[in-house]
């Protein structure tokens, strides 16, 4: 019978703490959370809405959170619920498409006992895209990008400048300045009355580009360089100096290298660790453009139009330069740098002014010796004439 007393004692004693730990909470129930529609769209605005309510008989407040992912949806929003009744708030937030994991999450300001099992609610969604902004999510509309062309008719679906692309090279014709990729310009076929989208206007079977009578069909001569020889009977069809029997590409007059400082003297001798400097940028492609330069100096290679660099081997340095056109045909050119010590400036002027001592040494050491023999002569003379008999003696 004491037991049951110390144990009735003991419950009527905690029975308070429990109803008043149970009484203290807020809840934030999975139904409590929802949002503006049911269809997702890119671009269109969704408010999600989140409704705290109380099973306290105190007055509580706190904060709701949202998030897509890892990131807050806005900033706070605060919510003050009074005992037995509930606070909502929301929060707008712009779809991009994709699936998105979007969560509420009620944080409590007072430091009660509040069950956080009930405070976090998370719910997965799948946004479509929507490109034109029509309400009409793409895999809907039969034109999503609202261009008038339909999607199956279009090129670029989701470009709106563009819809066609002749060529297949992946840049729209109103951007592609050859729209036919036969390597004549849209504005040059226009002028000459080519027509543009077709890499063989007459139809003939010959490319408009090599087709020296693009607009008439019954004249069909291949003749690439027009040099009036059928590039059949031809030893040099693109006339680039280089024999059909040894040109990669016939059809292809190649690239034209011109080194704008190989020529000049200062690049011609350098002193050691000098900046020289070499470019290509005159480099010209009778039929096309030059697509990559690239050079190797002994041994070392570099790219580029412009070549500086500073030599440190004393003596002959080669320098090959390649030159690649846009039909990957290649011409190399390889010419030779001195570098030269930097005390040779100085020898060669002390070598000078040697020469400049010795000359002026012979020269006098030769008129000392001509002296000397036009003297020994005039003793001679005197000599004899001593000899000889004086007439005025007589």
């Amino acid at each position: 019978m004491g037991s049951f007393r110390v144990g009735i004692t003991i419950s009527a004693l905690l029975f308070p703490l429990l109803a008043f730990a149970a009484q203290d909470d807020l809840v934030l129930s999975p139904a409590n959370v929802r949002f503006s529609t049911n269809t997702f769209l890119e671009g269109k605005i969704v408010r999600i809405y989140a409704t705290v309510t109380s099973a306290s008989d105190n007055d509580l407040r706190g904060v709701v959170k949202f998030f897509d992912g890892k990131e807050q949806i806005k900033g706070d929003q605060p919510v003050s619920v009074l005992a037995g009744r509930d606070d909502s708030v929301f929060a707008d937030w712009i779809a991009e498409p994709g699936d998105h994991t979007l969560k509420a999450l009620f944080v409590p300001f007072e430091n009660y006992n509040d069950d956080p099992s009930n405070n976090y609610v998370e719910k997965t969604i799948t946004v479509f895209a929507d490109t034109d902004r029509d309400g009409k999510a793409n895999k809907d509309d039969p034109d999503d990008d609202n261009d008038g062309v339909l999607d199956e008719a279009d090129a670029f679906p989701l470009n709106k400048n563009e819809s066609l692309d002749t060529d297949g090279d992946t840049l729209g014709n109103n951007k592609d300045e050859d729209d036919d990729n036969d390597g004549v310009l849209d504005i040059e076929e226009i002028k000459a009355g080519i027509d543009p989208l077709k890499l063989d206007t007459d139809g003939d079977g010959v490319n408009d580009k090599n087709d020296p009578y693009p607009l008439d069909p019954t004249r069909t001569t291949l003749d690439y360089d027009r040099d009036g020889t059928k590039d059949a009977q031809d030893s040099d069809a693109d006339n680039d100096g280089i024999p059909k029997t040894q040109d990669t590409n016939d059809t292809n007059a190649g690239p034209t290298i011109i080194v704008t400082s190989e020529g000049k003297s200062p690049q011609r001798l350098v002193f050691p660790n000098e900046i020289a400097t070499f470019e290509t940028t005159t480099s010209t492609d009778p039929d096309g453009k030059i697509a990559k330069t690239e050079w190797n100096i002994n041994g070392k290679k570099f790219s580029g139009e412009k070549l500086q660099t500073a030599l440190d081997k004393p003596g002959k340095n080669t320098i090959e330069v390649t030159v690649t056109d846009d039909k990957n045909e290649s011409r190399t050119n390889t010419f030779s740098i001195w570098v030269i010590p930097a005390w040779t400036p100085w020898a060669f002027i002390v070598l000078i002014f040697l020469l400049f001592i010795l000359a002026i040494f012979f020269v006098f050491s030769y008129s000392k010796r001509r002296r000397s023999r036009w003297e020994r002569v005039h003793a001679t003379l005197d000599t004899i004439l001593k000899w000889l008999p004086n007439p005025k003696k007589k």
